[in-house]
C-alpha cells in the first residue's frame, strides 16, 4: 500500500521505477523488487521480490492493484521454467557501491558521489571525445542512465582556458540531439566543477558572454494601463535575478516561472503622480552578464 511518504523522500520514486526506461523512452514502469538503496517506507516484500525460478516447471503469478477505493485489477501471466546455463558476471574495473562513497578520476575529469546517493551498485564507464566548439571535451558520464538521489560533484578540465571573465564559464548538458541546456558552476583549478542529478548524460564546459535581452512591451500605453510589462530572455544560462525601479524606488514585478513576461502593476502610494517617471529595470543571467533598460514616462 501506497500511503504518505516524507517530501525528502520524493526523489527515491526513481528507484521505484524503471529510471532507464522512462528517461529513454519516458514510459512508466513500477519495478517489481526493491534495491538495497531504495527506503521508500510503504514496501513489504517478500526476498526484496526477487523470485528464483529453479525447477523446469510452469510458474504461475499475479499482480494485484487496488486503489484507495477498493478497485482491484488482477494479472495472471505465466513464466516456463527451463534449464540453461548461467552466464558468468561480466568484470567490471569500475564498479561503484550503493552504500559507499565513490569517486572516479580521469584526465580532465573528476567524479564524485556521496554515500547514500546511489540505489544499487553499477558499473561505472566514462568516456570523452575532443569537441571544438567547446572549451573542454565532451564527457559521458556513463553509459546508461542512472538516477542518484542527491547531487553528486563533476569537475572538467579544460583544453582552453583564454576566456577573461571567468564568470562567464559554465557546463552544459549536451543532449542526444546536440541541444544544451545550462548546468552552471564554478571556475576551480584550471577547469570548472558543478553539481549534477543523474547519470548518464554528456557535458561540457562553455560560455555565456550575452546579457539577456530587455523588451518593452506596449511602453506607450504603461500610464494608461497602469501597468509596465516587458519580456526579458537569456539565451543560455537564464536570469538569475532581476529588479525593477522608479525614480530610483524598488517596485515589484510579478511574473510566472513558465512565461518571459514580467508585470508591474502600478502602487499609487509609491508613485507620485502629476510628473515625469523615470522607469530602470536590470537584469542578471546565471553567468554574471547585466544589462539594463531605463524609460521616462508622464503619470
Amino acid at each position: 500500500t501506497i500511503g504518505r511518504f516524507s517530501f525528502a523522500d520524493t526523489r527515491m520514486l526513481n528507484s521505484f521505477i524503471d529510471f532507464e526506461d522512462w528517461k529513454n523512452q519516458k514510459s512508466f514502469f513500477m519495478k517489481s523488487f526493491l534495491e538495497p538503496g531504495n527506503r521508500l517506507p510503504f514496501y513489504e516484500t517478500v526476498n526484496d521480490g526477487y523470485i528464483d525460478i529453479d525447477e523446469e516447471r510452469v510458474y504461475h503469478l499475479r499482480y494485484e492493484l487496488e486503489d484507495h477505493y477498493g478497485n482491484r485489477l488482477t494479472y495472471h501471466f505465466t513464466v516456463t521454467g527451463k534449464l540453461q546455463p548461467i552466464p558468468e558476471r561480466e568484470g567490471c574495473d569500475n564498479r561503484m557501491r550503493w552504500n559507499s562513497y565513490n569517486s572516479y578520476s580521469d584526465t580532465g575529469f573528476q567524479l564524485q558521489i556521496s554515500r547514500g546517493n546511489l540505489y544499487d551498485d553499477i558499473c561505472f564507464s566514462h568516456t570523452s571525445t575532443r569537441s571544438p566548439n567547446h572549451y573542454s571535451d565532451i564527457h559521458r558520464i556513463n553509459d546508461t542512465p542512472v538516477a542518484l538521489h542527491d547531487r553528486a560533484e563533476i569537475w572538467i578540465g579544460m583544453h582552453i582556458d583564454t576566456l577573461q571573465n571567468k564568470q562567464n564559464l559554465g557546463i552544459v548538458r549536451i543532449s542526444n540531439n546536440g541541444s544544451e541546456s545550462w548546468i552552471g558552476g564554478e571556475y576551480v583549478h584550471g577547469g570548472v566543477s558543478a553539481a549534477i542529478r543523474e547519470l548518464g548524460d554528456r557535458y561540457a564546459i562553455s560560455a555565456d558572454t550575452v546579457a539577456p535581452l530587455i523588451t518593452p512591451i506596449e511602453e506607450i500605453s504603461w500610464p494608461s494601463q497602469k501597468r509596465i510589462r516587458i519580456r526579458l530572455t537569456d539565451n543560455k544560462s537564464g536570469i538569475r535575478s532581476f529588479r525593477g525601479e522608479i525614480n530610483g524606488e524598488f517596485v515589484l514585478f510579478t511574473h510566472d516561472s513558465k512565461s518571459s513576461l514580467y508585470t508591474y502593476h502600478f502602487d499609487e502610494s509609491r508613485i507620485e503622480k502629476g510628473q515625469l517617471q523615470l522607469f530602470t529595470f536590470t537584469a542578471t543571467d546565471g553567468a554574471g552578464n547585466r544589462t539594463e533598460y531605463q524609460y521616462n514616462f508622464y503619470y
